[in-house]
């Protein structure tokens, strides 16, 4: 049974999904009189902490949760509200296992349980909750990257980086740059079709569209149909390659990505892909490097090209070069979860223990903030309550 909400939890409800915080904290707080009501208090604190106010997030998360010990979207404004805050780790603790056993699936949980035991400095502990996390979704990139900066604090660069590669291949960043950068070459007007495309540009559209949902069979199928008609299409020799490397053919990447170099010189959909493809293969990694500088110069607004190129500087142990283009990346955008996780990594090769822990949390903030969490909970208790 859907849980009652009262008016003004309703509109207050509307105006933060929107954005209009301001407008959503004064409905919100009309709805306090309400005592037996965890909603406007859970409401009030997501409001809260998306203005970074983390102490009044922390009053009104508790006061829900002490309204209704189930209320999961008030214990995740709570745990975020005490991580980003800082200095309360004991109580972060405390709120990420309670969030654990009553939303069980929720994986974010145990990845923030994770950082919590971690800055608290309960190592082994956190390197369970992350694993925990894995178990639950083996393709969350944050509870990778986390196990990856445990494995560089204890065993060093060797032992840590297939773990910084495979968060890599798991971020979806990735994919959306080259995707993007595919996209501007081909052209990003939509195309009507009525039945199967029929001339090259339909084809690159449709396979496209097919590689942005992950169809990578259906996506290949076009792309062979258009080098079937001319064996020199740059871009269909970019798209094949890159369908190649998520396929783990590293070999075929590489040829069809250097043809289309070859045929247009700098492309930088051709240049990202071969980057990765060299990146994949050992003892390539010098290459690869250069690949990533010359994309990171063809696409100088971009942070995913430096996190590229740092990525693979950190393989060959030039730190100082890699955090140099972490930081860049981050200079370029903030709220690169990729590149903070690889800032830190590079400050721990230096010993910098504290701004590598700063940076585990910035990229911590900007994923929970760009995740929605709060919502997807609110939703869930609001439909599972019972009619008031």
């Amino acid at each position: 049974m859907t849980r009652a909400r009262s008016q003004h939890v309703e509109t207050a409800e509307k105006l933060a999904r929107e954005g209009r915080y301001a407008k959503a904290a004064a409905e919100a707080w009309k709805a306090l009189p309400d005592r037996g009501d965890p909603l406007p208090r859970a409401l009030l604190a997501e409001v809260m902490l998306a203005g970074d106010f983390y102490e009044p997030a922390i009053r009104f998360a508790t006061d829900a949760i002490e309204l209704d010990p189930d209320c999961a979207p008030a214990y995740l404004a709570l745990g975020l509200a005490y991580d980003r805050r800082g200095g309360m780790w004991d109580q972060s603790i405390l709120v990420w296992h309670e969030l654990a056993e009553v939303v069980p699936d929720l994986v974010t949980a145990h990845v923030q349980l994770g950082e919590a035991l971690a800055a608290a400095n309960f190592e082994e502990e956190a390197i369970d909750a992350w694993k925990q996390a894995l178990a639950l979704d083996p393709r969350e990139p944050r509870a990778m990257y986390d196990l990856a900066v445990a494995a560089l604090k204890t065993e060093g660069v060797a032992t840590a980086l297939p773990g910084f590669r495979k968060a890599g291949e798991l971020d979806p960043s990735g994919d959306e740059l080259f995707l993007t950068l595919l996209e501007a070459a081909v052209g990003s007007a939509t195309v009507q079709l009525r039945g199967e495309p029929k001339t090259r540009g339909e084809k690159l559209r449709s396979a496209l569209d097919r590689a942005w949902s992950e169809d990578l069979f259906a996506a290949m199928d076009y792309v062979r149909s258009v080098l079937d008609a001319d064996p020199a299409d740059a871009e269909a020799l970019a798209l094949a390659a890159w369908v190649y490397v998520k396929q783990e053919a590293a070999n075929e990447a590489i040829a069809c990505a250097a043809r289309a170099l070859a045929l247009a010189p700098g492309e930088p959909p051709a240049l990202f892909v071969l980057g990765l493809a060299y990146a994949k293969r050992p003892g390539l990694a010098a290459q690869a490097a250069d690949v990533f500088s010359r994309l990171a110069d063809a696409v100088p607004n971009a942070a995913l090209p430096h996190v590229l190129l740092a990525e693979t500087l950190l393989g060959l142990q030039l730190y100082a070069q890699a955090g140099r283009s972490f930081r860049r990346a981050v200079t370029l955008d903030p709220t690169c979860v990729r590149a903070r996780f690889g800032l830190a990594a590079a400050y721990l090769t230096e010993g910098r223990h504290a701004d590598a822990s700063w940076e585990v949390r910035r990229a911590a903030y900007y994923d929970t903030r760009r995740k929605g969490h709060f919502w997807r909970l609110y939703d869930a208790y609001v439909a599972g309550g019972e009619e008031g």
